[in-house]
């Protein structure tokens, strides 16, 4: 993470997949080796180095947005399964998650290697969750999943305008991402963020955990 650092004003950003850059080199990524589990369900049709938009939301203190940094892998999914359907869209690269507040662009999150796969080729939007204090967006790459959705979360100050990535500890474990069963969506009751998670895939037995946030440490700390 490179929380105060801020993006070149002299890149070429593209709002979509579409890019004038791109190369078939083989050592770009490494989503085809043997043991990547994309590796029999997607193909790789280019590699590029355009940054491009991946997802975007206007808040109501400014932009929040991903944009790929250097090489990312562009294919379509082949096979349908539990990752995509057939004909999906699939990025895989180095992202950089851009706050732009006041004309001024900070970088609140670097993810590595990371992939998107989306029904469209379009920018996704993120998942808004109003708190007193702040509002939280969660940023989902794989709109599906066997055991529902991985997200990462970032929150905006409503007094200040900061924005910051958020990580979510329940006991000794700290993730970056928080999982949640697909037919219910995160939410704020009474000022705690209420998750509801599945133990296996289907029709399993569900837990519903509730996080409080500390300021400090910008974490949902599990209660």
């Amino acid at each position: 993470m490179s929380g105060c650092s801020t993006e070149s004003s002299d890149k070429t950003i593209h709002k979509t997949g579409k890019t004038s850059t791109a190369t078939n080199e083989r050592d770009e990524i490494k989503s085809q080796t043997p043991d990547s589990p994309y590796a029999n369900v997607v193909k790789i049709d280019i590699n590029q180095k355009t940054p491009t938009i991946r997802a975007q939301i206007d808040t109501d203190n400014g932009e929040l947005y991903v944009v790929s940094d250097g090489k990312e892998a562009i294919g379509h999914v082949t096979t349908p399964s539990v990752l995509g359907k057939e004909g999906d869209f699939y990025y895989q690269g180095h992202y950089s998650v851009i706050y732009k507040h006041n004309e001024d662009k900070k970088e609140i999150k670097d993810l590595q290697n990371i992939v998107f796969i989306q029904p469209s080729e379009q920018p996704i939007s993120f998942e808004k969750i109003s708190f007193e204090s702040m509002d939280v967006f969660l940023l989902t790459p794989e709109y599906t999943a066997s055991r529902g959705y991985n997200s990462y979360a970032f929150g905006i100050d409503k007094k200040n305008g900061e924005a910051f990535a958020i990580t979510f500890k329940n006991a000794e474990k700290v993730q970056d991402t928080i999982n949640y069963e697909k037919d219910s969506i995160p939410m704020n009751k009474s000022e705690k963020l209420v998750v509801t998670t599945r133990n296996t895939e289907g029709q399993g037995d569900t837990l519903t955990t509730e996080y409080i946030f500390n300021k400090d440490s910008k974490q949902f700390v599990a209660k």
